[in-house]
């Protein structure tokens, strides 16, 4: 008796190919499909409120009116905040240059390495010109190009969620209505699960992201290391990538903290604190409050890192994990693709 089950050719080429075309349109349109993603998951951190206002008998109109301002409140506060970071952090640059430049020679003098050569090749740049190219006008023109660029974005996805919040409705009616012609369960089902663990994630991830932050930018603000709002944005940002993020966060406050004080005991207590705090968060209370709901292997977790890092770049990152998991979720509900959707869980 043949148990074996049949492979067909044909759906596997077709859905291969399929995969291709998609892979390719979401990293050549990313333009567009970043802020399309961004509004899906805006709309779903925001689907709690809309129903409280729901319930309380409060306008449709205002609802969506409520929302957009305080999306394009919060991205703008962000986005002031990016920009007043970056261009004190060129302000001070030059020190900085300096005190590297007088590091690397004082290391190279204690290993006792030739310094001839390298003293000509240093000797034959000019840091007037890289002075130059780095200062305040040309930064803050490059700055304020990348800034309108944001907005662009931000008014973009505020068009996506708006479209997404007025159409979802009809949308999922229609596909309810028509369930029986489709190969999954009803649409609204598989919506409830993706907004219920997406907005579980993004609330609690936000929240222990902003203690991070806040906490590290505390720490920092007492051992006098410059760059203190800049450094807990930083951490705020990065802490939504997984693994690798809470260790790149801590690098530049570190980082600035050595250029400062050198070898001294701020240096010693800035590496300890900012990672055991980084450690305690990340490891002890983030595992306790997200739980295990998303289900997602480690392994996946890296693999969909670096997918989404190709795909999008360092959005991808930060986007990696909730977009994932809402793949997992629809891979779940067809009977063909249940094996993968089992192959990306964790238990």
């Amino acid at each position: 008796m043949n148990n074996k089950i049949p492979f067909d050719i044909s759906k596997f080429s077709l859905g291969l190919i399929s995969a291709t075309i998609i892979v390719l349109l979401l990293k050549t349109l990313k333009s567009i499909f970043i802020p399309l993603t961004f509004a899906l998951l805006l709309t779903f951190l925001f689907a709690p409120l809309h129903r409280f206002l729901s319930k309380k008998k409060i306008p449709p109109t205002f609802t969506i009116f409520l929302t957009v301002i305080l999306i394009f409140l919060g991205f703008t506060i962000v986005g002031i905040i990016v920009y007043s970071g970056a261009s004190s952090f060129v302000t001070e640059f030059p020190k900085y240059e300096k005190q590297m430049v007088s590091l690397f020679q004082d290391v190279l003098f204690k290993l006792n390495l030739p310094q001839a050569g390298v003293k000509e090749y240093i000797s034959k740049i000019d840091l007037n010109i890289i002075l130059q190219k780095l200062s305040i006008s040309s930064v803050i023109s490059t700055t304020m190009g990348t800034f309108v660029d944001f907005l662009v974005k931000l008014l973009l996805t505020i068009i996506f969620m708006l479209f997404i919040i007025a159409g979802k409705e009809d949308f999922i009616d229609k596909f309810n209505s028509n369930s029986s012609q489709h190969y999954f369960s009803q649409p609204d089902v598989i919506y409830q699960k993706i907004e219920s663990q997406v907005n579980k994630y993004l609330r609690n991830k936000t929240l222990l992201s902003l203690l991070t932050a806040v906490l590290s930018m505390i720490i920092i603000g007492i051992l006098r290391i410059d760059f203190v709002i800049f450094s807990g944005l930083l951490i705020f940002i990065l802490n939504f990538i997984p693994n690798f993020g809470s260790i790149i966060a801590t690098l530049f406050p570190i980082t600035i903290c050595f250029l400062e004080y050198r070898f001294g005991w701020q240096l010693l207590t800035a590496t300890i604190t900012l990672s055991s705090l980084q450690f305690l968060i990340g490891n002890v209370i983030e595992p306790k409050v997200q739980g295990n709901k998303l289900n997602l292997s480690p392994l996946i977790i890296l693999i969909s890192l670096i997918f989404w890092a190709w795909i999008w770049g360092p959005v991808g990152m930060v986007l990696a994990v909730p977009l994932t998991s809402a793949i997992k979720i629809i891979l779940n509900e067809f009977e063909s693709l249940k094996v993968i959707s089992l192959l990306m869980s964790e238990k």
